[in-house]
C-alpha cells in the first residue's frame, strides 16, 4: 500500500521577502518563522494521517531557497511535536560526512523519537558547499561530466555507506578502508587508559587488548529499530545507483516524469532485487516524486503551481539543469521553451498533477496504475506557498485522494 511522504524545502520566504531581508539565510525573524511554520505543517500532516515528512541537506544557503545544515535537528525539532509522522531526510550527502559520526546522530534521533524516523542518503551536487566541506578528504559534489571527481564521490559514497550500517548494527567496529578506517590507520598508538578495569571488564570483549591497544569501537546508542532506520536514496535517476539500491534494499526515489522510464527502472529494480534474494513486485520498495496542487478547476491550479514552485524550479533547480528531465522526446532547444511558463512544462511532462480533486484523482490513478511506488513523495512548495495554504493542499488530498486510492494512513503505532 502506498505510504506518502511530504518532502519539505526549508525555504525561507519568497522572492520578495528574499529581496527585503538579504541575506534571509541569516535572518533571525525569518528563520523562527520557519521553525515554527514547519512544526505546524508536521502537526497538521500527523493529523491527517501522512506517514513521513522529510528535508534536504544544503549548506550556505544565504539566498534561503535550501535552509537546511541540519535535517536530523528539523526531524527532532518537529519530531517532538508529532506522535504517529515519521520524520527523515531526502537526504543526508554522505561522501561529505564522517560515517561514524552520522551513525552516531541518526542513532540517537531514532531513539528520541522511538522509531518515528527514517534515513536518506544522497551523493551531493551542490558544489559551493561540497567543495568547502569535503576538502579534507578531497570530495566534491557528484558530477557525471568529470569521471575523475564522480568516481572519486560514488567511492566515497559507498565506504562511507559500510560503515553506516556497520556502526548500527555491529557491536564491535573494526573498517581498514581506502578512506576511513576503524582502528585509526597509525600502527602504534597510545594505551587506552581505562583499558584495564574498564573497558576489558564492562565493554564490548574485543575492543582492546592486552597492552590496552583499541582494536575496534563500539558506536553508541545503537538504533531504536533493528536492525536500523529504513533507508532511502534521494533523487535517483541513474541505473547504477537504481541497481545498487536494489541490491542493498535501500528505497529509491524516482524523479522521471515519464511513467514509462519510471516503469522501466522499477523493472530493472525488481530485477536486481531478485538477483540479491529479494522478492519483490513492480514498485516494491521504490518511491516518486511528484508535485501536486488541489483547486477548483485545472486553470486555477495551474496558476497556483506558477506562484509557488516557480522560484525553487526556475530560479534554483534550473541552474543545475534539473530541467532537463522534463525535457520530451526528441525535443530540441530550450526547456522549458521561450514563452513556456515552469508550470506548464511541470504539468505537461508529467511531473505535477494538479487541476479539480477529480483531475487529481484521476493522475494518481494512472500513476499508481503505471508505477506502484510503494512511497508517492510529494514536492510541497512549502515556502514560498504560505503554510496554511500548504496545510490547506494537505486536507484536501488526505480528505479526497487519500482514501480514493487506498494510500496508507500512519497507524496509531509507528513501529
Amino acid at each position: 500500500m502506498t505510504k506518502v511522504i511530504i518532502q519539505t524545502y526549508p525555504t525561507v520566504g519568497n522572492l520578495e521577502e528574499m529581496a527585503k531581508y538579504r541575506p534571509i539565510g541569516r535572518n533571525t525573524e525569518m528563520f523562527q518563522r520557519l521553525l515554527e511554520e514547519m512544526r505546524a505543517l508536521a502537526v497538521a500532516a500527523d493529523d491527517l494521517g501522512y506517514w513521513g515528512i522529510s528535508h534536504t541537506e544544503h549548506h550556505f544557503h544565504s539566498e534561503g531557497v535550501e535552509l537546511s545544515p541540519d535535517p536530523g535537528l528539523y526531524n527532532l525539532w518537529a519530531g517532538t511535536a508529532t506522535k504517529r509522522l515519521h520524520h527523515g531526510q531526502l537526504g543526508y550527502v554522505l561522501p561529505t560526512h564522517d560515517p561514524v559520526r552520522l551513525a552516531e546522530r541518526t542513532a540517537m534521533i531514532d531513539q528520541m523519537l522511538q522509531g518515528r524516523f527514517f534515513v536518506g542518503l544522497a551523493r551531493g551536487y551542490q558544489s559551493r558547499w561540497c567543495d568547502v566541506l569535503g576538502q579534507r578528504i578531497g570530495v566534491s559534489g557528484s558530477d557525471h561530466g568529470d569521471k575523475e571527481r564522480d568516481n572519486l564521490n560514488w567511492s566515497l559514497f559507498r565506504e562511507h555507506y559500510r560503515i553506516l550500517k556497520m556502526a548500527w548494527t555491529w557491536d564491535l567496529a573494526r573498517y581498514p578502508g581506502a578512506y576511513y578506517r576503524i582502528p585509526a590507520s597509525r600502527e602504534e598508538t597510545p594505551p587506552w587508559q581505562p583499558a584495564h578495569g574498564m573497558t576489558d571488564t564492562y565493554g564490548v570483549p574485543g575492543e582492546v587488548d592486552s597492552k590496552g591497544q583499541v582494536k575496534g569501537v563500539s558506536v553508541v546508542p545503537r538504533p531504536y529499530q533493528k536492525p536500523h532506520p529504513p533507508l532511502f536514496q534521494a533523487h535517483s535517476i541513474s541505473p547504477r545507483t537504481i541497481g545498487w539500491c536494489a541490491r542493498e534494499g535501500v528505497t529509491p526515489i524516482i524523479q522521471f516524469p515519464s511513467l514509462a522510464v519510471c516503469r522501466a527502472l522499477g523493472e530493472y529494480y525488481r530485477r536486481q532485487a531478485g538477483e540479491a534474494g529479494r522478492k519483490l513486485q513492480l514498485g516494491d520498495g521504490m518511491g516518486l516524486i511528484r508535485v501536486f496542487h488541489i483547486a477548483e478547476d485545472h486553470g486555477a491550479a495551474l496558476a497556483a503551481s506558477q506562484k509557488y514552485d516557480d522560484l525553487i524550479w526556475n530560479h534554483w533547480y534550473r541552474y543545475f539543469r534539473y530541467l532537463e528531465l522534463f525535457r520530451l522526446p526528441d525535443e530540441e532547444g530550450e526547456v522549458p521553451k521561450p514563452g513556456e511558463l515552469v508550470s506548464e512544462r511541470l504539468a505537461g511532462a508529467g511531473m505535477s498533477i494538479l487541476g479539480s480533486i477529480d483531475d487529481v484523482k484521476r493522475g494518481v490513478e494512472k500513476t499508481l496504475n503505471e508505477f506502484p511506488a510503494e512511497y508517492l513523495v510529494w514536492h510541497l512548495a512549502w515556502r514560498p506557498m504560505p503554510a496554511e495554504e500548504a496545510i490547506r493542499q494537505l486536507e484536501l488530498f488526505a480528505t479526497h485522494i487519500m482514501p480514493e486510492f487506498g494510500l496508507e494512513f500512519a497507524g496509531e503505532q509507528a513501529h
